[in-house]
């Protein structure tokens, strides 16, 4: 468990230090996209957020069945009711991150359009 623990701070320093370097990188770099590259990742972020919605929505209904699932259990079998609860706590926690993620790029999507 130890290493688990060290392999993540690790990604999560990394991700830090790339965050401020890419930063860096961007104020340091006055270059302007050109209207090619701007289209190209507007088509990008379009297929994007095409096939995240139904992977969303998907996972969704998949994480709804089971919490109904983990529900009955804790009802039929009042011994596993903690397990059950836990359970259920841990999906709607995964859910609501890819629920974010999917308003997060449906936000970028929408605000690309006006601009056009």
């Amino acid at each position: 468990m130890n290493s688990l623990r060290h392999i993540f701070m690790a990604l999560s320093m990394g991700i830090v230090i790339g965050v401020i370097f890419g930063s860096l990188k961007s104020v340091l770099r006055k270059k302007a996209p050109s209207p090619k590259q701007v289209e190209f990742m507007r088509g990008v972020i379009n297929k994007f957020a095409v096939v995240l919605k139904y992977v969303t929505m998907t996972l969704l209904v998949i994480g709804l069945l089971w919490c109904i699932y983990f529900l009955l259990l804790g009802i039929i079998v009042p011994t596993q009711a903690d397990y059950a609860d836990n359970m259920s706590e841990l999906i709607v926690s995964v859910l609501t991150v890819i629920s974010i993620i999917f308003a997060f790029v449906e936000f970028i999507r929408q605000k690309d359009q006006k601009l056009k």
